[in-house]
């Protein structure tokens, strides 16, 4: 199957969209303010700190936040190893938020240090992922609208998406639809494509419309499997609940879309809407060469962008040139004064 990325290099971050056929399948966004969070293929120079032969396993001192998770089953031909020793380790699983990484041995080293030895960008790491996919600069505004909790179902019917600390959450609503089953066909192919867009992951569960036919629940977890038999992720199914729950969990290597972009009750940070600011500043500056441009924000988002250790004001008039003030309070939007 033909794939191709389109990437883009914002101030602050770069954003992808990857597309199967013609078919958005996944987004991307990386953080200059999360350059220095563990990454899925990263390598450290680790040091042990702590061995816990009750979960079989160690932690390790990698000069981040939170300490690695080293399982001593995930790299079977490891080194028997002692508090204080160094070694290679990387990374196969990201920091998830309050947590450090899952890491595995990759071999001694001479480093005298702990720290980061290695490390891809968005784009190396894309082409990592799928073989032969191009890659073509242009715009990625469709990670905006990506993260919206509530989808209608064609036909009748609503998908609601909630992410817990301990779960996703997945809500379908018959709503004013006829049938309970046909809801369910057409939102189990939503849902997994949803899933693999936004790179949620971990453990699932979603709470189907009643389904008393045992041949109509049987032919609703075939249409799961199918629905998720391209996902590049693994999927583990478990078979519907008696209450019309599926469960199932998948693999998820790297924070999800909602994570990067939101809080926790899913609103976008001050960091997003700053940078979003600044998109919308640059593609008002492009598309009125010359003119004067007036940005306006919240007070909020104005001490993010005067506060943050992004350089943005050089970066944009290098874009742009010297052309733009940006000021807190009255309505968010740009004004262009020819």
């Amino acid at each position: 199957m033909k794939r191709r990325c389109v990437i883009e290099n914002c101030i602050g971050e770069t954003r992808a969209a990857v597309y199967e056929g013609r078919k958005l399948v996944e987004l991307f966004v990386r953080r200059d303010s999360d350059a220095n969070k563990p990454r899925q293929g990263d390598v450290y120079a680790g040091r042990v700190s702590k061995i816990d032969q009750s979960m079989g396993g160690a932690f390790i001192d990698i000069g981040t936040k939170y300490d690695g998770l080293f399982k001593f089953t995930n790299s079977p031909n490891a080194p028997r190893f002692t508090e204080g020793q160094l070694a290679e380790f990387e990374v196969s699983k990201a920091t998830e938020i309050g947590k450090g990484p899952v890491l595995k041995f990759k071999q001694l080293t001479k480093a005298e240090k702990v720290g980061k030895l290695a490390g891809d960008d968005l784009k190396t790491s894309i082409a990592k992922r799928f073989a032969n996919i191009e890659f073509a600069e242009a715009a990625v505004s469709v990670i905006d609208e990506a993260t919206e909790t509530e989808l209608a179902i064609k036909g009748g019917g609503t998908i609601s998406i909630e992410r817990t600390r301990a779960l996703v959450a997945i809500d379908v609503d018959k709503g004013t639809a006829v049938s309970s089953f046909e809801v369910c066909m057409a939102a189990l192919p939503m849902i997994a494509h949803e899933l693999r867009l936004r790179g949620l992951g971990g453990l699932i569960v979603i709470d189907l419309p009643n389904l008393r036919q045992p041949r109509q629940r049987n032919t609703v977890f075939k249409a799961a499997e199918r629905a998720f038999k391209d996902d590049p992720n693994n999927v583990k199914l478990a078979p519907l609940s008696r209450f019309g729950c599926l469960e199932l969990t998948r693999y998820k290597p790297e924070l999800s879309l909602d994570e990067v972009l939101n809080n926790r009750i899913g609103s976008p940070t001050t960091e997003t809407l700053a940078l979003r600011a600044l998109r919308q500043l640059e593609r008002e500056g492009r598309a009125n060469p010359g003119a004067k441009l007036t940005m306006t924000v919240r007070h909020h988002v104005f001490n993010w962008l005067e506060e943050s250790e992004l350089d943005w004001k050089a970066r944009l008039t290098d874009r742009l040139g010297a052309r733009f003030d940006v000021i807190a309070g009255g309505t968010p939007g740009v004004v262009t004064d020819r």
